[in-house]
């Protein structure tokens, strides 16, 4: 694998079984190389394969035919225990939906992905920090549900970020949110990506915010196209 990629994917399929026995087939035949420091975002019709690509890529999924090398490693050839290892440190996941745990408040969700190799107190510190630059320092006390939308999703980034990954994926991650603070949240959050020379895979129905990648990638026929060559 070329360093200056952190992951590639060669001959990569995934397929399923319906509850009538029949083989769906989701993806098929796909090859996907991710610079580093780079942001790709992925558009294409609901149902083509777009959320099932960012499982698999973030280590989700690791049920798919093919060679899946991330840093260097060859997934295929990792134990279980050693796959969610590399997902819980070098990978951060935004979803649609917040997935804040409401009984948590704002900087026990964010220390989260931290306690499982860091002391509490580190984690604090570290989370703390974090909430201050994404402005939520005045929340850090409060339960998810006395926080706007807007706050909430940049709660569920925020802890997608703490443990820094180096991999982000985000999966329609503004899609719960009203016009306006989306707007407001992606800007936020690209700005964020860039500054800090993250490396982003995201999906967007907003052809707006598909324009702020690098380049962009269209999902059909069970596989992805680049459209900006």
């Amino acid at each position: 694998m070329n360093n200056k990629y952190i992951l590639e994917l060669s001959n990569l399929s995934k397929n399923y079984t319906n509850e009538y026995n029949s083989k769906i087939e989701i993806i098929n035949n796909l090859n996907f190389k991710l610079k580093q420091n780079t942001k790709v975002s992925i558009v294409g019709p609901s149902g083509s394969g777009k959320t099932t690509f960012l499982n698999i890529i973030g280590l989700l999924d690791s049920e798919f035919n093919g060679k899946f090398y991330y840093n260097n490693i060859d997934i295929s050839l990792c134990p279980k225990n050693e796959i969610n290892k590399i997902r819980g440190l070098s990978i951060g996941f935004i979803h649609q939906f917040f997935h804040l745990i409401p009984e948590l408040t704002v900087i026990e969700n964010v220390m989260l992905p931290l306690l499982i190799n860091k002391n509490e107190k580190k984690s604090y510190e570290i989370s703390e920090k974090l909430l201050l630059e994404f402005g939520l320092d005045e929340r850090i006390n409060y339960k998810p549900l006395k926080l706007s939308g807007g706050e909430q999703q940049r709660v569920a980034i925020a802890r997608a970020l703490v443990n820094n990954p180096d991999l982000i994926l985000a999966d329609e991650m503004t899609g719960n949110l009203d016009e306006d603070t989306a707007n407001n949240i992606f800007k936020f959050f690209i700005n964020y990506i860039e500054q800090n020379k993250k490396t982003l895979v995201y999906v967007t129905h907003n052809k707006t915010y598909s324009l702020l990648a690098d380049e962009i990638y269209y999902f059909k026929n069970k596989n992805i196209h680049l459209t900006n060559e």
